[in-house]
């Protein structure tokens, strides 16, 4: 059996968190399992997982151990988090989620506070960002393609970051358009498109999530939040207004 797992804390946050994973197993074909560690109360995730037939297992704390258990079970193939429990927080992800996102071998969803929708959320519009280097792309095309079992349109963000621009071209918007098109047919030939781009990864994904209006965001990275190599993550943790699908690689191209 294929489960995604779905951490439900107590508050409003819980909700959006399991829209969320209801949509993930529709996308890849999958059960869903909840699961709440244990605090003072265990009412607003049981009455959730109560209406939406979803069975919910009640751990015993500490919280961040506990929940990197449960995702590490063998029939988990992802797991569905709150980044945080209000919209105003201050941080762009709160320290259970950092804590599993940084450890866990797995793909996670890390779900905002203002991600509430229908349930289960629907996951139509997929929008994959890569820098165009084999190192940024490959592991994103293994990670993702595998998981999704339901129809998709998938929106593929092909970035020439100042590293991976080619050196000479004849005709640059013809050149870069071939190089793109040869780019997805290599790495992603389920692509209902590309959109080509240049410049900074982080201000290209933010403009491309104004005009696509996508249902999720698939990053690679490398599992390290600090630093400067890890700006477009914290970018989409901090702003992104729909979920955000994390999958972990040694070495990634996007962090």
């Amino acid at each position: 059996m294929r489960t995604v797992l779905a951490a439900l804390e107590s508050g409003a946050a819980a909700r959006p968190v399991l829209e969320t994973a209801l949509g993930i197993a529709r996308l890849t074909g999958a059960e869903v399992e909840a699961v709440h560690v244990r605090n003072n109360s265990t009412e607003t995730p049981a009455t959730l997982a109560a209406r939406s037939r979803v069975p919910l297992r009640v751990l015993e704390g500490p919280v961040e151990p506990a929940l990197l258990g449960a995702v590490g079970a063998p029939d988990v193939i992802a797991a569905v988090l709150g980044a945080r429990s209000t919209p105003v927080g201050r941080r762009p992800a709160g320290r259970p989620a950092i804590h599993v996102i940084e450890r866990a071998d797995k793909p996670v969803v890390i779900v905002p506070p203002e991600a509430v929708g229908v349930s289960p959320r629907r996951f139509h519009r997929l929008l994959v960002p890569l820098e165009g280097t084999d190192a940024s792309s490959l592991p994103v095309a293994e990670g993702l393609l595998p998981l999704i079992t339901a129809d998709v349109e998938l929106v593929v963000l092909h970035v020439f970051t100042p590293e991976s621009m080619p050196r000479v071209l004849d005709r640059p918007a013809r050149d870069l358009e071939m190089l793109t098109g040869e780019f997805l047919s290599r790495y992603f030939p389920r692509a209902t498109r590309g959109e080509l781009r240049a410049g900074s990864v982080g201000a290209e994904l933010a403009e491309v999530c104004r005009e696509e209006c996508p249902d999720l965001i698939v990053l690679s990275w490398s599992q390290d939040s600090s630093g400067v190599k890890a700006a477009v993550v914290r970018w989409a943790l901090e702003h992104s207004t729909v979920p955000v699908l994390l999958l972990p690689v040694a070495g990634a191209g996007i962090r």
